[in-house]
């Protein structure tokens, strides 16, 4: 608990300093759960016990939602623009696997749309799209954010009405990460809403086509090859100027600055605890990664090495306390050590940070549960009856 204490630290030194009774803040100057704020005092408002405090967890609780249904207006609209023929308009293709190949397609634009056909024209169409090219910004990182509201927010209701435990070190960090992931939405919610195409937009799209079909010419006329691919070059640089004067704008750009440090705080924390994980996973005898450690810890007793995977991953809890790999290793060797009175809350806040709820069967009913997640909910539902004592701590 020490790293997290220390983390705490920085925060608590880096956090403006709030007066008696005033609403923390995140990082974008909305209401925040606050790094500052006592354990009880952020448990209480996820229980949502006042009007105010529900409106405000319904409102994190609807970040990724709206976002998700911006997208999908969005993906539509670059469907119907044929902008999906690039990466072949596969029906399992998201606006994630489009941008994705756009950057890696748009370094070198000349070799497909001196190909011509559909790929070319959606090249081209998306090289001139001012709107599409600006987007890629508030998307990068998107999903990644939504798991860290989510996670964050589903660890505090199991401490609510589960068997989570946490601590005050803990409830800091968590509440910094949810500010920081909630402002970084809403400042993606905005851009999103700024760069969606007008609701008739049969003008633009015919004008945008015709641009399209231009440059698809150009790559593919008669000209040298040199000739066509300086037209090309040019085009492009006249398109990246607009996206970067555009780019300027967007709340995503301004606020990421902003926030910069708290990013590579939390940056750290994954690369802190990347080793903790391989080393615990190395020391679990049943994975991958254990049937090929090397020798010294195959030589180990079973308990020896479920006793060293489990020290690994309680460590790398208190650098990042919403890591379900960590928190499933920690819970099924603490299991295997001491049994499931120690385990509980430990594989009650594996399943919080998969979106599982013991008590409630709607959180995994259609749902197809993995190995691990089966362990944790088959034993937090045995957790009521008694278990034989273990001695052999970790």
């Amino acid at each position: 608990m020490k790293a997290l204490r220390r983390i705490t630290i920085a925060l608590l030194a880096a956090a403006p300093v709030a007066a008696q009774g005033v609403v923390p803040t995140a990082p974008d100057g909305r209401r925040g759960l606050g790094v500052e704020s006592k354990l009880s005092d952020v448990l209480s408002v996820v229980r949502g016990g006042r009007d105010e405090d529900r409106a405000f967890i319904a409102e994190l609780s609807g970040l990724a939602t709206e976002v998700k249904l911006l997208l999908a207006g969005t993906t539509e609209h670059d469907r119907a623009r044929g902008y999906f023929a690039l990466v072949d308009a596969a029906p399992e293709s998201d606006i994630n696997a489009l941008q994705l190949e756009f950057a890696r397609v748009a370094e070198q634009p000349f070799t497909v749309l001196s190909g011509g056909g559909a790929k070319a024209r959606a090249l081209a169409g998306m090289l001139l799209d001012a709107r599409f090219r600006t987007r890629a910004a508030a998307l990068a990182g998107l999903d990644f954010e939504v798991r860290e509201l989510t996670r964050g927010l589903d660890v505090l209701r199991g401490a609510n009405a589960g068997y989570v435990l946490v601590t005050q070190a803990e409830v800091s960090h968590i509440a910094a990460r949810i500010d920081l992931a909630a402002s970084l939405l809403r400042a993606a919610r905005n851009d999103l809403l700024a760069l969606r195409p007008p609701h008739d937009a049969t003008a633009e799209d015919a004008l945008a086509a015709a641009r399209a079909s231009q440059l698809v010419e150009l790559a593919t006329a008669a000209e040298g090859e040199n000739v066509r691919r300086a037209g090309v070059a040019r085009e492009c640089e006249q398109a990246a100027a607009l996206q970067a004067a555009m780019q300027r704008t967007l709340f995503t750009v301004r606020l990421r600055d902003k926030v910069a440090p708290s990013l590579e705080w939390r940056a750290r924390l994954f690369e802190d605890t990347a080793p903790l994980l391989v080393e615990a996973l190395q020391h679990l005898p049943d994975t991958e990664e254990g049937r090929a450690a090397p020798a010294a810890v195959q030589a180990l007793a079973k308990h020896e090495r479920m006793r060293a995977a489990g020290f690994a991953a309680t460590r790398g809890l208190a650098v990042d306390p919403l890591d379900p790999d960590l928190a499933w290793i920690a819970a099924h060797c603490v299991d295997f050590l001491h049994g499931i009175s120690d385990s509980r809350p430990l594989y009650d806040r594996y399943l919080a940070l998969r979106s599982i709820r013991s008590h409630d069967h709607r959180t995994y009913a259609g749902r197809t549960l993995n190995a691990r997640e089966t362990e944790a909910l088959d034993a937090i539902q045995r957790s009521e009856l008694p278990q034989p004592g273990k001695s052999r701590g970790l």
